[in-house]
């Protein structure tokens, strides 16, 4: 059994070894993919955050054109030009559309025509004034753009501000694109551009990061070209370099020579996105751990069950061999009795004869006890036994008991019995509760000294009544005292028999006083005694 055991225990490990194994190489390949999942999802949160960073700044592009070209100072004219008398034109007649700011009308007009203009007034969704949709039509004509940005600009070269007046007066020949950008009109920047980029940027890319369940602190780098304003390291996650343009009117100006002095590169680290990605899949692993845990308790738990099979196969064994004591010991007497009737001629002595059939009746019953304690215990196992209650007399009972056991005691036997609290009766099953006392009191006998001394207390205890048997016996070692009420358990004495007993009693007792709705409990000190105490409801 030692050696199966053994086999089954190097099997379990193996097969442990291996669910861990497995569940740690998957771990790590689902950290891996999640791991890329989480990098492509940063990734896509910045160019989505950089997109709305891009519709912020054309929106604002919209608003200042839209306000520039309806100053009182700017005139627009729009013409159909007369000698133009094709059938098309007719239909979709051509339009000539000039700009005139602070006096100055461009030389060449802006030519489109009336299903273009009323394609784009179409797309504002509402009534569209004039500076309105040539706002909206130059963001998707490069050419009208460049018209409207290269005459405000004039306008503003003409009209300049006073930081830009005392810097040409100051700075004679210094060609115009080495100019500082002014604080107002077309080309001017915005105060602390690159801080309110900044801003602006890390809250849009935060947001996108939420939208997709990721909260992780980063940093966000945005440098000029050729600079770094930040040193990442390799716990961080990077998103790609991103080209940033979206402050003034810098990004229109694709021919301005100074460009470069202005374009950001937008970069942000994810710090330690290991924990990040760790806690995605946090309810995966935990999902896994348990799976680990379960398959470790389920082979802790056929452990266990081989282990109790073992030791019940154990105690089984040991009840056969009791029972062969117990059994063949009236056996034998019977036999020795018989056969002393039969062959020394005892018949013809009434008086032997009357003691070898004392004798015989004697053992007959112990053989009886001992069957009916099998049987009980069967019976109660299989939950057969049927409790008949009924009011009991409890000092009746108790001196019934006690002269049933001093009769087939084979010592000397003093039982002091006291009724402390004067209990007048119980209500009870008479011949099982009789029955689970008496088993008390016999174990009380068997394991006292000669003489044994054994007493018995009745009393009460709140709503329970109380039985307490106490004897001054051998006492059980500390170790059994959790056991004593398990089936065929017995406190082993190694090969000394002098005790008999089938270790059936005892879960019999405690089966009866659960049944009654009461308990047994135990206090025993080796050496010097043992107390059982049988409580039942009043």
């Amino acid at each position: 059994m030692k050696r199966k055991l053994k086999i089954v225990l190097i099997l379990i490990a193996i097969s442990l070894t291996g669910i861990v194994i497995f569940q740690i190489y998957w771990s790590l390949n689902a950290y891996t993919i999640n791991k890329k999942i989480f990098d492509s999802k940063v990734i896509v949160a910045m160019q989505l955050a950089m997109d709305r960073c891009k519709k912020d700044y054309f929106d604002s592009v919209r608003t200042v054109l839209v306000k520039r070209l309806s100053d009182p100072s700017s005139v627009i004219t729009i013409d159909t030009p007369s000698r133009v008398n094709t059938p098309n034109n007719n239909v979709n007649p051509v339009l000539n559309i000039s700009f005139s700011f602070h006096g100055s009308v461009n030389s060449n007009p802006f030519q489109t025509n009336v299903n273009t203009y009323n394609y784009y007034k179409d797309m504002i969704g509402h009534k569209a004034t004039v500076p309105e949709v040539l706002t909206e039509m130059s963001f998707y004509v490069p050419t009208l753009m460049m018209e409207l940005t290269t005459f405000l600009g004039i306008d503003d070269a003409m009209h300049p501000s006073q930081e830009l007046s005392t810097f040409i007066k100051t700075h004679p020949g210094i060609p115009g694109n080495k100019w500082p950008l002014p604080k107002e009109g077309i080309y001017a920047l915005p105060p602390n551009y690159k801080q309110a980029d900044s801003l602006k940027l890390s809250r849009y890319f935060t947001e996108e990061l939420q939208k997709r369940n990721i909260d992780a602190p980063f940093i966000l780098s945005l440098p000029n070209k050729g600079q770094s304003e930040q040193n990442f390291n390799f716990h961080d996650g990077e998103t790609n370099e991103n080209v940033y343009q979206y402050h003034g009117f810098i990004f229109l100006l694709t021919h301005y020579t100074r460009q470069d002095e202005f374009t950001l590169y937008a970069k942000a680290a994810i710090r330690n996105p290991q924990y990040a990605v760790i806690k995605g899949m946090m309810i995966t692993l935990l999902l896994s751990a348990l799976l680990v845990l379960f398959t470790i308790f389920c082979f802790y738990y056929i452990v266990r069950t081989i282990n109790q099979q073992k030791a019940l196969g154990e105690l089984k064994d040991d009840f056969i061999n009791n029972m062969t004591h117990e059994l063949k010991t009236p056996i034998a007497t019977i036999t020795v009795a018989i056969e002393g009737l039969q062959k020394f001629n005892a018949l013809n002595d009434p008086e032997k004869t009357q003691r070898y059939l004392q004798t015989s009746r004697n053992e007959l019953t112990k053989l009886n006890e001992l069957v009916g304690k099998v049987l009980d215990v069967a019976a109660f196992e299989r939950d057969k036994i049927t409790l008949l209650k009924e009011k009991i007399q409890v000092d009746a009972l108790m001196n019934e008991l006690i002269t049933a056991e001093k009769a087939k005691a084979a010592k000397t036997v003093s039982i002091t019995y006291n009724n402390r609290d004067r209990v007048d009766y119980i209500v009870a099953d008479k011949l099982h509760f009789g029955n689970a006392i008496l088993n008390v009191l016999d174990n009380a006998v068997k394991y006292s000294n000669e003489p044994a001394d054994i007493k018995i207390d009745v009393y009460r205890d709140g709503n329970m009544i109380v039985f307490s048997v106490s004897d001054k016996g051998m006492g059980i070692p500390a170790a059994h005292l959790g056991r004593i009420f398990e089936k065929f358990h017995r406190v082993p004495t190694g090969n000394v028999h002098n005790v008999k007993g089938t270790g059936l009693g005892l879960s019999y007792v405690k089966y009866i006083a659960e049944a009654h709705g009461g308990q047994v409990t135990v206090k025993s000190e080796v050496n010097t005694g043992s107390q059982f105490m049988i409580s039942i409801p009043m």
